[in-house]
């Protein structure tokens, strides 16, 4: 039943792997909404973790592209997406709090 309702919108060629991936990469996307909440109004984070994890991440979803992981592709280029807009806005309020001293 599941597997004619994943055939259904995937299609034949859909891997069972890809979207475990894809569902995981997700919730780690929009778990991290609050922080880019927080970091919008005003607090910063570490930007060397924001930076390298945004790098990761991309390679990430290049990879799952070679792969043709088309869901999971998507998924870590959003959830890297959410830490490069984490690195750019940190990179922002923590010039303007240097500033500020």
């Amino acid at each position: 039943m599941w597997q004619d309702v994943l055939i259904s919108i995937f299609g034949e060629s859909y891997k069972w792997q890809d979207i475990i991936i894809a569902v995981v990469g997700l919730l780690f996307g929009f778990i991290l909404l609050p922080l880019l909440r927080d970091v919008w109004r005003g607090k910063y984070i570490n930007v060397y973790t924001a930076g390298l994890t945004t790098i990761g991440l991309y390679v990430m979803a290049a990879t799952f592209f070679t792969m043709k992981f088309w869901i999971t592709f998507v998924a870590e280029t959003f959830s890297g997406t959410i830490w490069l807009l984490l690195f750019i806005l940190s990179i922002m309020h923590k010039k303007e709090v240097k500033k500020n001293e």
